[in-house]
């Protein structure tokens, strides 16, 4: 059984590479080199865990080097005193298929489902991603190195809702030390799981308003006394009147860059465990809200900052001092211009 001090003070981010649009990428061009220099940023931080996506895509594809770079980048993060919160699928984006896997184009490539609708609506095909799971489980369920093993992320609908329940059930058979979540969008939609979670989940990307905000948080405290299960914010960026920029919504020109420092206070204040989207500056990881501009994240790739601001917010820290720069990545001007005012 798990202590209380294995869940408090979590400080994370979530991980995606600047120049990678989504997690087959991610691992079909690792590179240990990126690796350990993004942990470096990490730590500078005071973070000390790190939310990625695992890709069973690319693991169907190459196993070896998938298992490979996976094992790298935990021991690089283990280095650095920062514990890994893995993805292993993904309800997100769009079908997986040779062009969406690959596509690096700034505006059309997006998050990838992991696995596709196609399987997810098909029980009789649940066993062949399952056996990714039972891989992951097999391996790291006595790894301290591992935080927590998130299953899917983002149920999205009732053939989603199942297979999610399908997968915690089986990583919980298996799960001997590791503590077993899912991505939760909003706070409510724990309850769905709460009989096979031993991490609740909230999203609180785009709050409308500090006081909301501070609603929820009030929220979860209660929630994790009432249930003795912490409660953890796995991806916030800014409070941002606008929302997510999408049907439509308006949205002023600055606030679709980051702002993570109308955030940070109040998870600091609430001690919240929570993982900070994004650890590097890229666009956004979903399509929509990247088509019309919008940022988040903290460094550079040669280490400067976006905003020292920031920066210091996250890493609960005034005296942080490092470079600023407040362009935007090269790589994606194109997208960084539609925030120009």
């Amino acid at each position: 059984m798990l202590t209380q001090d294995y869940f408090e003070e979590i400080r994370g981010a979530a991980y995606i590479p600047v120049r990678t649009c989504n997690a087959y990428q991610q691992w079909k061009e690792y590179d240990h080199s990126v690796a350990d220099r993004d942990m470096g940023f990490a730590q500078t931080l005071n973070l000390n865990a790190i939310r990625l996506w695992l890709s069973y895509e690319y693991w169907l594809e190459n196993p070896s080097k998938f298992e490979e770079s996976f094992e790298d980048f935990v021991a690089t993060a283990a280095a650095k005193g920062i514990r890994v919160l893995p993805v292993v699928f993904e309800c997100c984006g769009t079908d997986p298929s040779p062009e969406s896997m690959n596509c690096k184009d700034q505006f059309d490539c997006d998050a990838v489902r992991s696995p596709g609708n196609s399987i997810t609506a098909d029980r009789r095909r649940w066993h062949e991603p399952f056996r990714f799971l039972d891989w992951f489980m097999e391996t790291y369920k006595f790894d301290t190195r591992i935080l927590a093993v998130e299953v899917t992320n983002e149920p999205k609908n009732v053939n989603d809702h199942r297979f999610a329940i399908a997968l915690l059930k089986r990583a919980k058979s298996a799960s001997a030390d590791i503590p077993v979540t899912l991505g939760c969008e909003h706070i409510g939609d724990n309850v769905l799981y709460k009989e096979y979670i031993d991490i609740y989940q909230t999203h609180e990307n785009m709050p409308l308003s500090k006081s909301y905000l501070d609603h929820v948080l009030y929220r979860a405290k209660l929630i994790e006394e009432v249930d003795m299960k912490p409660l953890w914010v796995t991806e916030w960026q800014q409070i941002r009147q606008g929302g997510w920029g999408m049907k439509g919504e308006a949205i002023r020109k600055s606030d679709l860059r980051p702002h993570h420092s109308t955030i940070a206070p109040s998870l600091h204040a609430f001690k919240t465990g929570n993982f900070i989207w994004n650890l590097m500056l890229r666009p956004s990881y979903l399509k929509e809200p990247r088509s019309v501009g919008t940022f988040n994240g903290i460094f550079h790739e040669d280490g400067s900052v976006y905003s020292l601001e920031d920066a210091r917010a996250v890493a609960n820290d005034p005296t942080l001092d490092l470079p600023e720069n407040h362009n935007l990545p090269k790589c994606f001007d194109r997208v960084a211009a539609l925030s120009e005012e």
